[in-house]
């Protein structure tokens, strides 16, 4: 599994408190509490809580027995539904590098449009590329912009997961992981 970020758990020591309601797992540096972290489960949900912010997903965290690693993207939407916490931020250089390769593929495969959707997606592309604004304005200017039958999908637009939020990610893979060399 790769890692997401420069912390190391593999030295941290990891508490199970276990209720008929409640399962918390607890990482935490040895005789500190630096870099500490707790997952609470209860009633289908997890609360994630200490050095890296609170966070609440809607399922519980049930560490795999197999030691597989966890899916950044489905626990970013399991944090979304039913909140405003904000697991990502836009990212327009990451953007623009997407959208210059959707235009060499467009460039790649132009023998599969006809020349007129070709040429209105190569400007829509490149239009993309010279906006300087921030999510907000770019997302309404993109949708402005959009061709016709085009879907919002098509928009190219990319997002950083918060920090803070992969450090949460490393420490549940470091948690599957002990529990599977348990066995």
């Amino acid at each position: 599994m790769k890692k997401r970020t420069r912390l190391d758990f593999s030295q941290h020591e990891l508490k199970i408190t276990e209720t008929p309601e409640i399962i918390v797992h607890y990482l935490k540096k040895p005789n500190t509490i630096i870099d500490s972290i707790k997952f609470i489960n209860t009633n289908g949900i997890l609360a994630v809580t200490g050095d890296y912010g609170n966070w609440i997903f809607c399922r519980s965290f049930v560490p795999s027995a197999t030691g597989e690693g966890v899916s950044d993207g489905y626990w970013c939407q399991k944090l979304r539904i039913a909140s405003t916490q904000k697991d990502s931020n836009f990212d327009k250089g990451a953007t623009d590098i997407e959208i210059k390769e959707r235009l060499k593929e467009l460039k790649e495969n132009k023998d599969h449009y006809d020349d007129i959707k070709y040429e209105e997606l190569k400007d829509y592309y490149e239009s993309l590329i010279e906006l300087e604004s921030g999510e907000g304005r770019y997302m309404i200017e993109a949708y402005d912009n959009l061709p016709f039958n085009f879907d919002s999908d098509d928009i190219p637009c990319v997002y950083q997961i918060d920090y803070s939020l992969l450090v949460i990610f490393d420490a549940f893979e470091e948690i599957c992981k002990r529990l599977k060399n348990k066995e």
